[in-house]
């Protein structure tokens, strides 16, 4: 139990929060993709909604929202952003209160001009870590968001 464990109690002091910790490093890896990204026009929120549509194809709001794990009202706000400038588009469904979206030949032109600068700056960031310290972090940062998705 990590309240017995001498490791776990000296850090448990407010900057040591797991929470704080990953919201300040993803602001800062925020703003470092979202500079990488600058010449396509995408921030880095939006590469990952229009990565995602790539990836699903088109679908829902609940169901990115899901994959995203973020508010529906977020998302929506995100998404009208790229709604308005053409790269993501409204899909009309038998089901009034279903909302579909998916990429616009803009949206997937755009997308193929962000990839090759998102890969140079996920090199430029993962090059300072070991191969097998980035597997770990994955595995650890995987079992930080099973931790925090249980019930309490």
């Amino acid at each position: 139990m990590p309240d017995d464990n001498p490791t776990f109690t000296e850090h448990l002091q407010p900057g040591d929060c797991v929470s704080y910790r990953l919201r300040r490093v993803g602001r800062i890896a925020a703003k470092f993709y979202d500079n990488a990204l600058k010449p396509c026009g995408l921030r880095n929120t939006q590469f990952t909604l229009v990565a995602s549509l790539n990836r699903l194809g088109e679908t829902n709001i609940g169901e990115l929202s899901e994959a995203l794990a973020t508010d529906g009202t977020t998302l929506t706000r995100n998404l009208e952003i790229l709604v308005r400038r053409g790269l993501i588009e409204n899909v009309e469904t038998d089901d009034a209160r279903v909302r579909n979206v998916r990429l616009t030949k803009r949206g997937y032109e755009t997308f193929d001009e962000a990839i090759p600068l998102w890969r140079e700056a996920q090199q430029q960031v993962l090059k300072t870590l070991e191969p097998e310290s980035w597997k770990t972090m994955m595995a650890q940062l995987n079992e930080i968001e099973t931790a925090c998705d249980k019930p309490r």
